[in-house]
């Protein structure tokens, strides 16, 4: 029988793969700054004069050329696309959102899926959350705004049945914003402990604690302690058929977080995973935990990278009870 692993423990194979990716940072660091040496170097011994500019002219031309796309490889983008399912939420879905960053994600949810029952959380107070998002007030402000009241043909005297029903789930939407939520202590907040309420989706998109500290070791050990106390903390507000989803980057070190293994731990089940297309979500930018990127406004594009959304749920517990008889 195996040792449990506590979390922010890793294996062997899990420590020599962190090793390989510091060394890995240190040395594209290092590449980096020799090339930027080198290219320093090059341009101070360049003389200016009509010569030099045509063959920079001439070089710049070619360097325009555009190479001829692989069709493997736009194959492949298509069938991995034609393979990923649609986006998680359905318009009916009380959804809870913690960890936010600017709310854009929040916001989209609403304006482009339809979504009517928001609650959306971040862990900052509202004057530093706005000091690092500005751009977080109008989100803010757009996703608490009521929903337009449903028009009525001009043509018709009274509303249709789909006119009708659209004024009801219209009157029946609900969102709020909440400052200073922990998502790893939900149940010691007032709002979730003394209420009977579930969710269909509970939403953590992008989990990380930021800089805390340089020693991948420990930075994987903090991030999964956050990604455990999460789990546990949403689980008991989970509705039985509700999904616990969770966006996170793909490779190091994002990998050795092992959320299905922590997901596992807390009592939940891997539902599914696939890439995530932040396409899909009208709006959305990528906000770092630490703020927008000194001196480049909004211009880090972290919703370009790579990353995959997991889903997790509960098993009802005639389910647990018949695997136990199986087992047994």
């Amino acid at each position: 029988m195996s040792k449990k692993r506590k979390p922010g423990q890793l294996s062997g194979t899990q420590k020599k793969a962190a090793s390989a990716y510091a060394a890995h940072k240190k040395a594209a660091h290092k590449a980096k700054a020799d090339s930027q040496s080198k290219a320093a170097l090059k341009n101070n011994s360049k003389k200016p004069g009509a010569s030099g500019a045509g063959k920079a002219g001439k070089a710049d031309k070619g360097a325009a050329t555009t190479e001829t796309p692989d069709p493997a490889a736009a194959k492949k983008a298509a069938l991995q696309a034609s393979q990923r399912p649609p986006p998680p939420f359905e318009k009916t879905d009380a959804v809870l959102l913690v960890g936010e960053g600017d709310f854009s994600f929040a916001l989209s949810l609403k304006q482009h899926l339809g979504v009517k029952d928001i609650i959306a959380t971040c862990y900052d107070d509202e004057v530093t959350l706005l000091s690092k998002y500005p751009q977080a007030s109008d989100h803010i402000s757009a996703l608490l705004a009521p929903l337009p009241p449903a028009e009525r043909d001009p043509d018709e005297i009274y509303f249709t049945d789909d006119e009708e029903e659209a004024a009801k789930e219209a009157a029946k939407a609900k969102f709020e914003v909440h400052y200073g939520i922990d998502a790893t202590a939900l149940l010691k907040r007032r709002m979730f402990s003394k209420t009977k309420r579930k969710w269909d989706k509970i939403v953590f998109m992008f989990p990380h604690v930021g800089g805390v500290t340089k020693d991948q070791n420990r930075q994987v050990r903090y991030n999964q302690e956050l990604l455990l106390g999460f789990f546990k903390s949403a689980k008991p507000l989970l509705k039985e058929t509700g999904n616990v989803v969770v966006g996170m980057f793909e490779g190091l070190p994002y990998e050795l977080w092992e959320p299905k293994r922590l997901a596992k731990e807390a009592g939940l089940t891997v539902k599914t995973s696939f890439l995530f297309d932040a396409r899909e979500y009208v709006g959305y930018k990528h906000a770092r935990t630490l703020g927008n990127v000194e001196g480049k406004g909004t211009a880090w594009k972290g919703e370009e990278r790579k990353s995959r959304m997991f889903l997790f749920g509960v098993e009802a517990e005639w389910t647990v009870a018949n695997r136990k008889g199986e087992e047994g």
